[in-house]
Order: structure tokens, then C-alpha cells, then sequence
């Protein structure tokens, strides 16, 4: 029998237990939250959750930094929501708490008459702070210190992201979805085509001709994909139309492409000219939001809206059409796995979720160390 059963049980996405483990292992790690772009104007920020801390990155005068989203006060959110543009201090809305770009409260309404802070004592009540780095315009945070920088960590696949960086333009479609499974249960579904022919007939199978070959990559691996010739054909037009460059030639490029960074940021490139990028964010045993962004490859000046319109217009609702499926079937699957034992069967042609298997206990063995 060319199957082997799966190295994680069906226990492994429904243990409560099991889930808080996983978060730890996720505080190792570094997480994507967003593009520099995101955080061009000044007091510009992104409010996101890493394994279950509220993380607050911001602008402040040029300078970007990662910070608990949380006031040392009476332990308000300091912002609320998951993006905006403050046009003052970092000020906490319940009591007006004001932080400087260290995190330390400077600004304490009635400090001399009720609580007497000196300069010290406001030091000692400082912002958690959290490693902060970028490869191109790919912004990374890592709450626990320590352990590989964000280059040894992402490896070969830097130059990438910086290819991506230099030829992508801003994303034309974005959105934070709530799932109903296991954050693992959403990963698995992007690392195999096996589901394509059931799932994505109308959607996705549009696109690729059913060839799959996986390049693992310690911690990450790499799926190719080829294209239908119909599907090649119609990018080839919409390039020639509006003058999208593909992204400056970078091995295996070509065709489709999709990059897992683990545990939970996955990237898929279409034809060179398309990046869907996707991030997986564990909320609880049975639930995790996929947070995604479609970027185009940059056009030539003086393009026409109208045809720039028309073709985002069809790729905004043919990706939303195949995560209406996905997400449907990942439902099916999270409810399916509160009555299920023992392991699911993995075919040769499931290898890549075995790796991510394989990795996923490989960290939490290194954590119990």
C-alpha cells in the first residue's frame, strides 16, 4: 500500500490542550502582519493577533515598531479595530494614557496628584515590545526573542519576497474571514491539488492542469503547479493589455506557484503576474481566520483603468468563489473531526501535508526541550 496513515490524530485538532501548545510553539516564530505599504503615512498602524496577544505595529515618526496592544493602565486596547491613521500620540481611549515609540507612558493625565510616576516608574510600566523586521515590503513580528533571524529563518525564499516586493503592486483585494475548522485543517487545504477535481471545478481547476511536485525546504516547502493552456493563455493577454511585467525571473516562477513559510503564511503566485497571499491565524480548537491579499503585478504607465478594472473585477470574484468552496469544505471537515479517531490516510500525492506534519512535531519536541 503506497498510503500511510497521517503522524497527527484527529484528537490533535479538537484538544483544547493541544491548541494552547500549538500557540506557544507559535510565539517562536515569525509571523507575517502585513506589507510596508500598509504603514507608509505617519501614525500609521495594524492591529493583529499572534497566537492569541493583541500586537499593535505602528508608525512613528518613520520608525516602526511592535508593541502589546494593551495599556499598562487599567488594560484597555489601545486600538481598536485593525488598521487606521492616528494623527496623534499612541493615547489609550479609556483613561488618555499617552506612549512614546519605546512604549513608555509619558503622557499620564493627574500623574503628580494621584500618581506620582517618576521617570522610572513610568520605564517600569513600558509597552511589551516585540521583534520587528522586513524582507522587502513583507513586514515580520516575533513575540518570544531569540532563536534564528528572520533571514535564516525564511532562507532561500528571501529572494522571493524581494522579487515579489519589487514587482507587485498594491493589493486590489483584501479580507479577514472567519473559518469554522482548526487552523491546521486550513493549511493542509492549500498544500495538496488532490481537491481540486471535487472542489474547485468551476474555480481553481479553471486554472491548473492537475500536475503537482512538492520541493520541501526545511521548515517550508514549495508546491508547482502547471496551467492549463487556456488559463496561460488568457494571462498572457491580460499582461499584454495592460503591460504587466511578470516578477523578475526567480527559479520556478513559471506557472503556479505556492509557497508555505511555516507555520501559517501561504503565498500563491499565478503566471508570474498574480500574488495571493494568504495568513491562517489560529482563534481557537475548532476556528481561525484567513486573512488574504491579491496583488497584480505592477503595470506599465498610462494602462487602462478600465481593462485594469475588468480583470481585477474577474480575479476578486473567481478567489472569492474558490474560498467559498474551501471554506465550506474545511467546515465540513472541522465537524467531521469531533467524531473521528485515529489518522487520516495520506496518499504519495499528500506528501506536503506529512511534511507539515513532520515539522509541526519536530518544533513542539524542540520546545519541550
Amino acid at each position: 500500500m503506497l498510503a500511510r496513515p497521517a503522524a497527527l490524530n484527529a484528537a490533535d485538532y479538537r484538544d483544547p490542550a493541544r491548541f494552547a501548545a500549538e500557540r506557544r510553539l507559535f510565539a517562536k516564530h515569525w509571523h507575517f502582519v502585513g506589507f510596508s505599504d500598509d504603514l507608509a503615512l505617519p501614525g500609521s498602524w495594524l492591529a493583529r493577533d499572534i497566537a492569541g496577544i493583541p500586537v499593535l505595529v505602528q508608525d512613528f515618526d518613520g520608525e516602526l515598531q511592535a508593541l502589546l496592544n494593551v495599556c499598562s493602565h487599567r488594560f484597555a486596547r489601545l486600538r481598536a479595530g485593525e488598521a487606521g491613521v492616528a494623527s496623534g500620540p499612541l493615547r489609550c481611549p479609556y483613561h488618555g494614557w499617552t506612549y512614546d515609540r519605546e512604549g513608555v507612558p509619558v503622557g499620564i493625565p493627574g500623574n503628580a496628584e494621584c500618581f506620582g510616576l517618576d521617570r522610572e516608574d513610568k520605564r517600569a510600566l513600558a509597552l511589551k515590545r516585540y521583534e520587528l523586521d522586513r524582507i522587502g515590503r513583507f513586514l515580520f513580528v516575533r513575540l518570544e526573542p531569540g532563536g534564528p533571524s528572520l533571514m535564516d529563518w525564511v532562507g532561500p525564499h528571501a529572494d522571493l519576497l524581494r522579487a515579489l516586493s519589487d514587482g507587485m503592486s498594491a493589493p486590489f483585494a483584501q479580507e479577514a474571514q472567519h473559518w469554522a475548522a482548526n487552523w491546521k485543517v486550513g493549511v493542509e487545504n492549500v498544500l495538496e491539488v488532490y481537491h481540486v477535481d471535487a472542489v474547485h471545478a468551476g474555480s481553481f481547476r479553471t486554472v491548473v492542469d492537475g500536475s503537482w511536485r512538492v520541493v520541501p525546504s526545511g521548515l517550508h516547502s514549495v508546491g508547482y503547479a502547471g496551467m492549463r493552456p487556456e488559463a496561460q493563455r488568457w494571462w498572457e493577454g491580460a499582461g499584454k493589455r495592460l503591460g504587466l511585467m511578470p516578477v523578475e525571473a526567480v527559479s520556478g516562477v513559471e506557472g503556479y506557484v505556492h509557497l508555505l513559510l511555516f507555520p501559517n503564511l501561504a503565498i500563491g503566485i499565478t503566471a508570474g503576474r498574480m500574488m495571493s497571499v494568504q495568513t491562517l491565524e489560529p482563534t481557537g480548537p475548532e476556528s481561525f481566520t484567513l486573512r488574504y491579499r491579491l496583488c497584480l503585478a505592477k503595470a506599465r504607465e498610462g494602462a487602462s483603468q478600465a481593462a485594469l478594472a475588468a480583470v481585477t473585477s474577474h480575479l476578486a470574484a473567481l478567489n472569492g468563489q474558490l474560498l467559498s468552496e474551501d471554506r465550506e469544505v474545511c467546515a465540513a471537515v472541522g465537524a467531521g473531526l469531533r467524531h473521528a479517531e485515529g489518522a487520516a490516510l495520506l496518499g504519495v500525492n499528500e506528501d506536503r501535508i506529512r511534511h507539515f506534519h513532520d515539522m509541526i512535531l519536530a518544533q513542539m519536541d524542540a520546545s519541550a526541550d
